[in-house]
């Protein structure tokens, strides 16, 4: 009978949509909590309801000057904090990811820092100096945090990083650690950190592009970090890709993260994707038919920042182009090939919108900031009109504002914290 009454209660708690309202279920009785606490109900409740983890998005929140509309440099604020549409009915309080702690320590404050990823809670965020100095003789102050927590951890240079000839500091991405029995793939207990540079190995004085993987772990009750001692060269795939093994990042233009992943773009419809799971790069290449070009003009679109890399509202990658008044968007079904799967004349969709101008069509709009499911856009114009794309019912409206080139989901940490007593 027990067996039985576990099982119904297993069957209706797993109905309970909101991460919230599981913890306030389990404090409710020890029964409830016994089952709410089972590794496979935190399973079954992750993969049903992964959509109500979601606690909002962060921007590094950018501004353009009205008179430089297009063509000027941005001006950085602070990163800022937009909740998820359903966090008023999930109890999610915007204040609680508030990056304020971030001011103590090293001087400056939250406003210094700028989002540079996120995955599941966690966000890694980086300043290139404080103080008035430069970090690390150019390794950048590194914080991965959880900002409804308020912890975080200082990410420190490799131990080798000032032995390495003209050693410059490229990106840092956050990789899933070792999964846990509930399905947490990431946690500030179980993170890993990829660094890329580029740098001279000697004797022959070859520049090239090398990673480092900073990993944490918990141990028992403690929590252990460290850097993976070789220093390996950036490779991507096989031999048989016929691509040069030993990939120079500056030849790799970057077009955005989607699906868990950052892709970057290579000369020669070369697609390359570092997996946010594994950590591992790999290639494939874009076939003619995305966008009907030689080889010289379709690199020289993709580095004019005509194409980007953005989620769908399914959370697969989309490829974007925006050229010639019309947009485009590419899918990959079953991780086949690139197909066009919807377009739109923009200077026509957009005729009815407060604004509308046909000079604003006379070139290609600037891609300014990727989101889950959609895009903003705005013209190389003085005029401040910003649109945004629907991905997937490619209806456009009016932006309100420029979020800078990126929103970065966060999610609400799990598992709870909850005991079976």
């Amino acid at each position: 009978m027990d067996d039985l009454i576990y099982d119904i209660l297993f069957l209706i708690l797993q109905l309970i949509d909101s991460p919230v309202f599981v913890v306030r279920a389990a404090c409710t009785c020890k029964r409830w909590r016994r089952v709410i606490v089972d590794a496979a109900f935190l399973r079954r409740f992750r993969s049903v309801h992964a959509s109500s983890l979601v606690a909002g998005d962060y921007f590094n929140g950018s501004k353009l000057l009205p008179s430089l509309m297009g063509l000027g440099p941005r001006l950085m604020d602070r990163p800022s904090f937009v909740p998820a549409a359903a966090a008023a009915s999930l109890s999610i309080d915007a204040r609680h990811f508030s990056l304020d702690f971030l001011s103590t320590g090293g001087g400056g404050g939250a406003a210094d820092w700028i989002v540079f990823d996120s995955r599941g809670s966690l966000l890694l965020l980086y300043r290139m100096e404080h103080d008035g100095k430069n970090s690390s003789d150019g390794f950048p102050d590194i914080v991965v945090c959880e900002p409804s927590t308020r912890r975080h951890r200082r990410i420190p240079p490799p131990p080798y990083w000032k032995k390495l000839i003209s050693c410059q500091y490229r990106g840092c991405y956050l990789v899933d650690g070792e999964a846990d029995i509930a399905s947490g793939c990431i946690g500030m207990s179980n993170f890993r950190v990829l660094c890329v540079f580029q740098h001279y190995i000697i004797p022959q004085l070859d520049l090239c592009t090398g990673t480092a993987i900073f990993t944490v772990c918990s141990a028992g009750a403690d929590l252990s970090s460290s850097w993976r001692n070789e220093i390996p060269r950036l490779t991507v795939g096989s031999a048989v890709d016929g691509i040069d093994q030993n990939v120079y990042i500056e030849e790799m233009h970057d077009l955005g993260q989607a699906g868990g992943s950052w892709y970057f773009y290579m000369q020669g419809r070369n697609l390359i994707v570092l997996d946010g799971g594994t950590g591992e790069f790999s290639h494939s290449v874009l076939l003619p038919t995305l966008e009907n070009w030689d080889g010289a003009a379709f690199d020289l679109h993709v580095r004019s920042n005509k194409f980007c890399i953005a989620d769908g509202h399914d959370g697969e990658p989309r490829f974007l182009s925006v050229f010639d008044a019309t947009m485009k968007v590419y899918a990959r079904p079953d991780s086949g090939e690139w197909t066009l799967e919807k377009s739109i004349l923009l200077s026509e969709a957009t005729r009815s919108l407060p604004g509308y101008k046909d000079e604003f069509f006379s070139q290609p709009m600037n891609i300014l900031t990727r989101g889950l499911g959609y895009v903003i856009l705005s013209p190389k114009t003085l005029d401040k009109w910003l649109i945004s794309v629907d991905l997937e019912t490619m209806q456009v409206a009016l932006a309100e504002e420029d979020m800078g080139t990126m929103v970065y989901r966060c999610e609400v940490p799990w598992p709870p914290v909850l005991n079976s007593a």
